[in-house]
């Protein structure tokens, strides 16, 4: 238990966020004895999350690209904590981030801690982009006590463009899930036949997505890559809540003449047990922080098909706990998913050593002591 109470603000745009990234850090640096609430956009999670007991202030944060809306937020953000008088905020994803900091600042609170799920820049946009996002991540560091990451690769790209908060260059802290919930082992056979019932499927092979819908998790090239790979038996569950495409991905499923193989399961409470009775993990992101989708599937000894990109390549041990496909490629994915599904050695051995090596290095225990020693570098910072 801290020696004497410090409140806590932790910021993100929407609260699906909080409920289902940094509730369990929260509920950890709670236990620890720090006072934790939460400020995110008005979203179905606030009622969940005061039932936990945690304090939510509902204000609108705007996603996606800078806009205008962006400098009421910062004024409406920095008079509420003008009032709260927390000791620490704690900002998550690029928008939150930058809102957040800038009126953390402007309010005057004694330390500011920002995770980097990501950064905006990556090899996937113009040097124009680029160069414009970091600039403005260079500037809000400047202004930043602690900056945490949960990416190897994203602390190394830190480094090379001098990206750099007040205590030093980003602080590594992984990505980390609860591995006694991703446990195959939890589900036996009744509750694996009652689950295939229900979502008509029968012994073939099954491929898994759980992400958003929205072309960015490459929806597109995975719906083109199953269609190339009809002559091969598998059911496909997608997994995700609805997001702006969600409707064109249903469109694009039934011209390619698969809606009878794929299942849209919608938002889920129930991965462990949809990961239980899956033979195949596939995201074809184009851009990631560190997923922590793939984790938990790794966990479940499923090996994984993703793309190239940061945070992908950081979980996913190309041709060892999965294969690494070039993104926005249809078919070097469908080669991949084919090798695949026909290969069900391949599938076994990739899938337990995906499990030895996401519970050595991506337990939640793990992740929540490196936020508790970066918290103790913030208690420093307040003095």
């Amino acid at each position: 238990m801290r020696r004497y109470l410090i409140k806590v603000v932790h910021i993100c745009p929407i609260g699906i966020t909080a409920k289902k990234l940094l509730l369990p850090q929260c509920t950890y640096l709670r236990n620890m004895g720090y006072e934790v609430s939460f400020v995110f956009s008005p979203s179905p999670e606030t009622g969940e999350l005061r039932e936990l007991g945690f304090s939510v202030e509902e204000l609108p944060i705007t996603r996606g690209r800078i806009a205008p809306a962006d400098f009421a937020s910062i004024l409406k953000l920095r008079e509420y904590l003008a009032s709260a008088k927390p000791g620490i905020v704690h900002t998550h994803t690029d928008k939150g981030g930058g809102v957040g900091r800038i009126a953390a600042r402007l309010a005057g609170v004694p330390c500011v801690i920002h995770t980097v799920h990501g950064y905006a820049f990556d090899e996937g946009q113009s040097s124009i982009k680029n160069w414009a996002y970091s600039l403005i991540e260079r500037e809000l560091s400047r202004h930043t006590d602690i900056v945490l990451s949960q990416s190897i690769e994203d602390v190394e790209t830190a480094k090379h463009l001098r990206i750099r908060a007040r205590a030093g260059y980003p602080i590594w802290i992984g990505n980390g899930v609860d591995t006694s919930l991703f446990d195959r082992s939890r589900f036996g056979v009744e509750a694996q036949a009652g689950l295939r019932s229900r979502l008509r499927i029968g012994q073939e092979p099954v491929i898994t997505i759980v992400a958003r819908l929205t072309f960015e998790k490459g929806y597109r090239e995975l719906v083109e890559a199953l269609a190339a790979c009809t002559e091969l038996q598998w059911t496909a569950l997608f997994v995700g809540r609805e997001d702006r495409d969600g409707a064109a991905i249903q469109r694009l499923i039934q011209q390619h003449g698969i809606s009878d193989r794929v299942r849209l399961i919608g938002d889920s409470d129930e991965i462990p047990l949809l990961l239980s009775i899956s033979d195949l993990f596939v995201l074809p992101s184009y851009t990631e922080g560190v997923p922590r989708t793939v984790i938990e599937a790794q966990c479940m000894a499923l090996p994984a098909v993703v793309t190239d990109v940061r945070g992908c390549r950081e979980v996913v041990v190309h041709r060892e706990t999965g294969l690494v496909v070039e993104p926005k490629d249809s078919v070097s994915l469908a080669s991949a998913m084919r090798a695949a599904i026909q290969d069900p050695v391949m599938r076994m051995q990739y899938g337990a050593k995906a499990a030895a090596r996401a519970r050595k290095l991506f337990s939640e225990d793990a992740v929540f002591r490196r936020i508790e020693s970066a918290y103790e570098l913030a208690e420093r910072v307040i003095g």
